[in-house]
């Protein structure tokens, strides 16, 4: 069932100019891992394992400029059919002060993203994916 036609976005991020600009790319971000978050939850609710998701970190942004970064984790609250959706800030730094001891923390982040958490959550998605029954009709009234 599944395809190389399915996407799961689980990571985005936003570069902006100045300071009041970074929350523009946090609102952005949020908007973005809110859409991807809601499609995963919709396909694990079309299998019935929607309560595997609830509060579990689904996706993760990044927004940054020149000297800061925002780091955080995407993830729904699900009780019952009804699903809200929240964000988690799991770094906030200026990488520019103690003469850039922190510069790659954000590199870092990411690549342990794409590293160690993607993989096992692919897998996860798979299951799911293979789980969704072969006559069910996805046409639009």
């Amino acid at each position: 069932m599944a395809t190389y036609y399915m996407y799961f976005p689980f990571f985005t991020c936003e570069v902006k100019c100045g300071a009041a600009a970074l929350d523009i790319a946090d609102r952005q971000n949020a908007h973005r891992m809110t859409l991807a978050v809601g499609a995963t939850v919709e396909l694990f609710r079309l299998v019935g394992r929607e309560v595997e998701l609830h509060r579990k970190i689904l996706a993760f942004s990044v927004s940054h400029n020149h000297s800061s970064v925002r780091i955080y984790g995407h993830y729904p609250v699900i009780n019952g059919k009804d699903t809200k959706y929240y964000r988690h800030p799991i770094r906030k730094l200026d990488f520019t002060e103690l003469d850039g001891r922190e510069k790659w923390t954000a590199y870092k982040f990411a690549k342990d993203i794409y590293d160690i958490w993607m993989p096992n959550y692919f897998k996860w998605l798979c299951s799911a994916i293979d789980q969704i029954p072969a006559d069910l009709d996805f046409s639009v009234p």
